[in-house]
């Protein structure tokens, strides 16, 4: 599977984000979409997910034989984590594992131990979400995108709020899946060394 990106374009108001986009981004590769804060990145990679559209060209998500997905199946494709994306807070953590499974995006098999074993966290069951802190909050949500079973990972800046401990444990998750098509949206360089290649969105402006 492949998400072919042409002749992109995103303006805000009077001033253009990203101009002139043109990317072919291939399964069983990882991107980072560089360029300093406020440059445009989140707003490229919410693009290439089909969560916002472009202002000028198309996103396409197609097939091994490049046909192309209808826009109504690629949300079931994307695994999406970034700080700005929120939970449920008014969940707990078990509440919340049911929802995603209901909405089938988590596998159904997944069970509140098996998450807390896979991110490396016992947080308190009967808690709400709302009380954890923003680093528990960021690494449920990487962990949720892991093990969302969708060929299609999009990630904004992944590590923010989350000490040292629990960034070694994410880069360890990154290498544990790298047969999906990754998208990294940063300025940090360890996790733009997690990726194969480099895209800075300077080059698009």
């Amino acid at each position: 599977m492949k998400i072919l990106a042409e002749h992109v374009e995103k303006k805000f108001r009077q001033e253009w984000v990203v101009r002139s986009f043109s990317y072919s981004f291939e399964s069983g590769q990882s991107y980072a979409l560089t360029g300093p804060n406020g440059s445009g990145k989140s707003t490229l990679l919410r693009i290439l997910a089909q969560y916002s559209l472009p202002s000028k060209g198309q996103v396409s998500f197609l097939h091994d034989n490049q046909s192309k997905i209808e826009a109504d199946q690629c949300h079931a494709l994307v695994s999406y984590a970034a700080p700005y994306v929120e939970l449920i807070e008014e969940f707990t953590l078990t509440e919340l594992l049911n929802f995603l499974v209901q909405l089938k995006a988590l596998p159904s098999q997944i069970s509140l131990s098996q998450f807390q074993d896979y991110i490396e966290l016992q947080p308190d069951k009967s808690k709400f979400i709302k009380n954890y802190s923003s680093g528990m909050r960021q690494k449920i949500k990487l962990g949720l995108a892991l093990l969302g079973e969708r060929p299609f990972l999009f990630l904004d800046e992944p590590t923010t709020n989350l000490d040292e401990k629990a960034k070694k444990w994410f880069y360890q998750k990154i290498q544990e899946n790298r047969d999906r098509l990754i998208v990294i949206a940063s300025n940090e360089e360890a996790e733009i060394t997690l990726c194969e290649k480099r895209i800075s969105i300077l080059d698009f402006k």
